[in-house]
């Protein structure tokens, strides 16, 4: 399938991410194993507007919309995967509380705009073998979470996005019940 016709015409152009009001492109866009397209656009929140970004993606179909994702989508796969992969997502997840504990928040636009990821190769091929059909590919989950620890170190008193890898490591050692990961995970949820 052509590319241009795989993707909605008014939010993909076969190289940008557009957002239609305001009209504005993506300052950077990663593809995921599945052909989602993460794309980055330039946020106006916080202390640091400049270097603020919103988060939005582009599933494969002509008639899909460019939308905001929660994250309430990679947690719950993560939590799909427990029953037959605990060890490795508790790994996983330890992981990117160490991550998020050392990484430091961009600091310029030029920083924030050509940056590398710099775990996700590491994760997803280490833990290819946990892929499973018809969940979200491990590159998606890594990104999204490598982003918001990136983005929420912009603001000292910011907590949601650490607490949240937090609920999910206490659950998957007996400490939170289900419900209380995903309610942790839904927008606006206050702790």
């Amino acid at each position: 399938m052509n590319e241009e016709n795989f993707y909605n015409p008014k939010y993909y152009d076969g190289e940008r991410l557009w957002q239609l009001k305001p009209r504005l492109a993506a300052f950077r866009t990663y593809r995921v194993k599945d052909g989602t397209l993460i794309g980055l656009f330039q946020g106006k929140r916080g202390i640091r507007p400049d270097l603020d970004f919103v988060v939005k993606i582009l599933v494969p179909g002509i008639d899909k919309r460019l939308t905001p994702p929660t994250h309430t989508f990679w947690v719950v796969d993560l939590l799909l995967k427990i029953p037959q992969f605990r060890n490795e997502v508790r790994e996983i997840v330890q992981y990117y509380l160490e991550f998020y504990d050392r990484v430091q928040p961009f600091e310029s636009v030029e920083e924030r705009d050509t940056y590398g990821l710099e775990t996700v190769e590491e994760i997803s091929n280490k833990y290819a073998h946990i892929e499973q059909d018809y969940t979200l590919p491990l590159d998606y989950v890594c990104i999204m979470i490598e982003l918001f620890a990136k983005n929420e170190k912009l603001y000292s008193q910011a907590y949601m996005f650490r607490d949240l890898l937090l609920s999910l490591r206490d659950y998957l050692d007996g400490k939170k019940h289900y419900t209380e990961v995903l309610q942790a995970a839904m927008p606006g949820f206050r702790r």
